[in-house]
């Protein structure tokens, strides 16, 4: 008891100090919080441009083609928090790095109307053009009025259907080759640089 006396006495002396020391560790741990919510934040940025970049080369800049079960942007931390940045990076930087999300999420857009025009067609084949047994084993659909039945190819499921590009798709594979291919890479610029120096600043520097 007479410990505990002893310390609220301390404390009622000296109350300038402990409203002071108080109030100190107050903004000190809001500080800090931002500071950590922004190195999480160019921490994920980065893995999210390193991730694109990695598809893009991947595809040959869209020459290739790009695999339709996957996004380049998963997820987008810069447009969450853009705001986080704008006194650690030039106003040209920012405009950079926009752009490259801008782009490849258009990219994902096409790639999604990209399935949509290779799967829309082969459902529609299934629905009008039902398999057939034949004796060789292969699927066969019925000609016009008084010919043979015809072969087609290739195959889906258990039926072949002969798939030939649409206006539309001509349209989207070349859209994704010249979008692909004006993507500026931005993992080993300088704004990339100083995104990696807040990603690695340690905990005990909020400052």
């Amino acid at each position: 008891m007479a410990i505990l006396q002893a310390t609220l006495q301390l404390l009622n002396n000296n109350l300038g100090v402990v409203t002071f020391l108080v109030g100190f560790f107050a903004i000190y741990l809001y500080i800090k919080q931002k500071v950590d919510r922004k190195r999480d934040a160019a921490r994920l940025i980065l893995q999210e441009i390193r991730y694109a970049e990695q598809q893009i080369r991947d595809s040959g800049r869209g020459s290739r083609g790009y695999s339709l079960a996957s996004k380049l942007l998963p997820t987008n931390n810069w447009n969450d928090n853009i705001h986080l940045f704008t006194k650690d990076l030039k106003d040209s930087e920012i405009d950079m790095i926009s752009r490259f999300y801008s782009q490849t999420t258009y990219i994902d857009s096409l790639i999604a109307e990209r399935s949509k025009q290779i799967i829309h067609p082969s459902i529609m084949a299934q629905m009008q053009l039902p398999p057939t047994p034949a004796s060789s084993g292969s699927v066969t659909a019925q000609g016009p009025a008084g010919n043979a039945p015809q072969q087609t190819s290739p195959q889906l499921g258990q039926m072949q259907i002969t798939r030939i590009p649409t206006p539309g798709e001509e349209i989207t594979n070349g859209l994704l080759r010249e979008v692909s291919s004006t993507i500026e890479f931005l993992y080993n610029t300088p704004a990339a640089e100083k995104l990696r120096k807040i990603s690695e600043r340690k905990w005990y520097l909020p400052f």
